[in-house]
């Protein structure tokens, strides 16, 4: 079961009429049975890995805290993340590990494993560990006192708007949510009803008519012309924006529901000026964990290394530091988002583009999300900075999208070298549209600065409700077989 899906809405009805008459514990059993349910629908052995990872989370903050010493209290913690990370290469990277390194051995002359398992990668694990693990982390911070409660902290590994692919809460964030008891109120319902909407008409409206055009063309990869593979890579950005945006929305929509008030994920990531602002606005969930649980303590480790060359200032030491750090992180959150060279890539590219712009462009001034604008040469600037940014973007995404490494280069090469410019005019229609409906959203959003694109409309908003449901029920592509595309992480 997933989102698209037409026994979602009636799973979230029941649910929700279901949790409606409990009080606190009651509207939290109620929550686990059916985050169970959801999960166990895709397969049901899933739940026995919630169970796993579920048992880490509730037991071992409190020995931690049980602990006598500081030492020993590290140790438990170093022990808890590396339980959850095994899980999540035993199921996500093993069979990678062995693919990628079976080669490597035979060509030194070594005999090379041959085990790789084949199992079914859990859809949601990605998402999941790195929650559990930043509640871990947080308690053994003090940011959050170690729950008591196996009704809390199984809901808080579990609850099922946010099981499939985020956003991932923080537990210093998210914890105290599912601690407090949430009131039913209508404005509630009509808020996630709004958030989900337009996660629809994002997510069924654009992106999934998008779908076939783009997999046609990167299957044809080797034989189509420039035109076209332009056309599918500005149909790919357009996508998986659309997608992944509108999956978020409609998981805040869904939690919004039940009182709980889910991290904003996306804020117009292609309207960026530069890297560091994309990351900003692109999967915020996600940039924020890796920001604070991954990039700050490798940036300190680097800055240590490097402080025994006894440079001048730190500035200089930094100009060595954040490259190393940020190429490892962006390397770490490719191979985060897949089990494929590719993914490694991407992310590789993408540290590539940050470290540049923080050293060559930026230097140490500080990269605010909207800079003013003062004057026609301001703006001018501003639109070239935004249009090679989504260049390059497009570029990278085509990595990501495509099956291995080797197809996203010749994709790449030929990009420029194939020729052929003719695009069939029903690829041109499709990407038109899917552009133009995306820039109108994203374009209010913006202007709004908030997520309520429906209220742009005034007193029209309940026409303008109507005319999103019925073009959905017209028009949404995919009738839910398109699976959304961050549930392959």
């Amino acid at each position: 079961m997933h989102f698209s899906q037409a026994v979602y809405l009636p799973f979230l009805l029941s649910t929700f009429l279901l949790w409606l008459p409990w009080r606190a514990a009651g509207r939290k059993v109620v929550l686990v049975l059916a985050s169970l349910v959801f999960y166990g629908s895709w397969d049901s052995r899933f739940p026995l890995l919630l169970a796993a990872v579920w048992a880490v989370v509730f037991a071992l903050p409190l020995a931690v805290k049980r602990a006598t010493t500081e030492r020993a209290r590290d140790r438990l913690l170093a022990a808890g993340i590396a339980a959850l990370l095994l899980l999540l290469f035993v199921f996500k990277y093993f069979d990678f590990f062995i693919d990628s390194t079976g080669p490597l051995l035979r060509y030194a002359g070594l005999e090379a494993a041959t085990g790789a398992l084949r199992i079914i990668m859990p859809v949601g694990i990605s998402f999941y560990v790195f929650q559990a693990i930043s509640y871990l982390v947080d308690c053994r911070r003090g940011r959050l006192t170690a729950s008591r409660s196996v009704l809390d902290t199984g809901l808080y590994v579990s609850f099922f708007p946010l099981l499939l692919a985020g956003p991932i809460e923080k537990g210093a964030r998210w914890m105290p949510q599912i601690q407090t008891y949430q009131p039913f109120r209508f404005g509630n319902l009509r808020d996630g009803a709004e958030r989900m909407l337009l996660g629809y008409v994002l997510k069924a409206g654009i992106a999934d008519p998008l779908a076939p055009f783009c997999d046609d063309v990167f299957a044809r990869t080797a034989t189509a012309g420039s035109g076209e593979l332009w056309a599918g890579a500005v149909a790919y950005s357009v996508q998986i924006l659309a997608d992944f945006a509108g999956y978020s929305l409609i998981a805040r929509g869904s939690a919004k529901i039940f009182g709980y008030e889910v991290i904003s994920n996306f804020e117009q990531p292609y309207f960026a000026r530069s890297f560091s602002e994309f990351w900003r606005r692109w999967h915020i969930s996600l940039s924020s964990w890796i920001w604070e649980y991954l990039f700050n303590p490798l940036t300190s480790a680097c800055l240590c290394r490097v402080g025994r060359l006894n440079l001048a200032t730190v500035a200089q030491e930094m100009r060595i530091a954040y490259p190393c750090a940020t190429l490892v992180t962006m390397a770490l959150c490719g191979l985060w988002h897949g089990a494929g060279w590719n993914y490694v890539a991407w992310g590789v590219v993408h540290g590539m583009f940050l470290a540049f712009e923080r050293l060559f462009v930026f230097g140490n001034r500080p990269i605010v999300m909207r800079p003013k604008l003062r004057g026609p040469r301001d703006r001018v600037r501003a639109v070239a900075a935004t249009a090679v940014v989504f260049l390059l973007l497009t570029l990278a995404w085509t990595l990501f999208r495509s099956p291995t490494l080797g197809e996203a280069a010749v994709y790449i090469v030929r990009l420029f070298s194939a020729g052929g410019w003719v695009v069939q005019a029903k690829g041109l229609v499709v990407l038109a549209a899917g552009l133009a409906g995306l820039a109108i959203i994203e374009t209010i959003a913006y202007r709004r600065r908030d997520e309520w694109v429906f209220r742009a409309a005034g007193r029209w908003r309940g026409a303008a409700y109507a005319v999103a449901a019925l073009y959905l029920v017209l028009f949404g592509g995919g009738g839910g077989q398109v699976s959304f595309i961050y549930f392959q992480f």
